[in-house]
């Protein structure tokens, strides 16, 4: 852990320094009711000026709008990406009541975010990691801070880690589309999702490789792909979102040696994505025609 040391008589000296400025600011029979009469300091010193004045340096040129054009559009372009998806990528939370402690006549409650998700359909359906909702059979989707709709976990899938939830009233927006294209190293993509909580975050990356195998607890997931996109805690069931503006993949794991992101994160392709949601849909639909 880094230390920080800070010397006293340099506080000293720059708490002088404000009080005189304040009161010459207030005129020269002003005093501050601090108990004290403030005492001017010299705030500078000769031996501190340099010898002759700098030569002037005109300031580094900014790109002129003609240079600054495909960056700007790309900027644009990327912005209105994020804007276009980010409503159908939703936070998953749980409720949690804090314990009562000495003092306390009961517990406080409050949401816990425990992953990401997405809008899989316009019947209602949630997409996310069978890691991510383990612990509960009924969340909270939250899609925006003013929109917030109970779900409940109509099918796990642990071997793949896959879940799908299903939500008490419709949305206010409609799906993701799964993406036609074949993952390949070098693609950009866009990751949105909730890490630590902070819901609708976005970052960017490439993907650096493809048909890596991922080893769980529980199972081991082979095609995943693997992108160097800031992934964190929370980012679980949130998602890879390439240049078409559709779901490439879920992103789902890192690999760390800390527990924070060190540049290998991990996402379900789209089309195992289709295949086991679609899977565990059907099932729920078996059993609760």
């Amino acid at each position: 852990m880094k230390q920080t040391f800070v010397c006293f008589g340099v506080i000293a000296v720059l708490l002088s320094a404000c009080t005189t400025r304040f009161e010459a600011n207030l005129g020269p029979d002003a005093r501050i009711s601090w108990g004290v009469t403030p005492t001017a300091v010299p705030t500078t010193y000769s031996r501190h000026l340099p010898l002759t004045p700098f030569p002037t340096r005109p300031a580094i040129a900014t790109r002129s709008a003609a240079q600054q054009a495909s960056i700007a559009a790309l900027e644009a372009e990327i912005m209105d990406l994020y804007a276009q998806s980010v409503p159908a990528v939703v936070s998953i939370e749980l409720p949690f009541v804090h314990p009562t402690v000495d003092g306390m006549k009961s517990g406080s409650a409050f949401m816990l975010s425990q992953g990401s998700g997405f809008l899989y359909n316009d019947q209602g359906h949630v997409v996310t990691n069978a890691h991510v909702v383990d612990g509960a059979d009924v969340y909270r989707i939250r899609l925006s801070e003013s929109s917030v709709i109970s779900a409940t976990v109509i099918g796990r899938d642990s071997e793949h880690d896959i879940a799908v939830l299903a939500l008490d009233s419709p949305a206010p927006v409609g799906p993701l589309t799964l993406s036609q294209r074949s993952p390949a190293t070098g693609m950009w993509v866009m990751t949105i999702g909730s890490p630590y909580g902070l819901h609708e975050s976005m970052t960017l990356g490439t993907i650096s490789a493809v048909n890596r195998e991922l080893r769980t607890d529980s199972a081991t997931l082979d095609g995943m792909i693997q992108v160097d996109a800031v992934l964190n805690p929370g980012s679980s069931g949130g998602v890879l979102i390439d240049r078409t503006g559709a779901v490439l993949g879920l992103t789902t794991a890192i690999q760390s040696s800390t527990g924070s992101f060190e540049g290998i994160g991990y996402a379900i392709p789209a089309a195992a994505i289709a295949q086991w949601a679609d899977a565990l849909i059907a099932t729920a639909m078996q059993d609760n025609p």
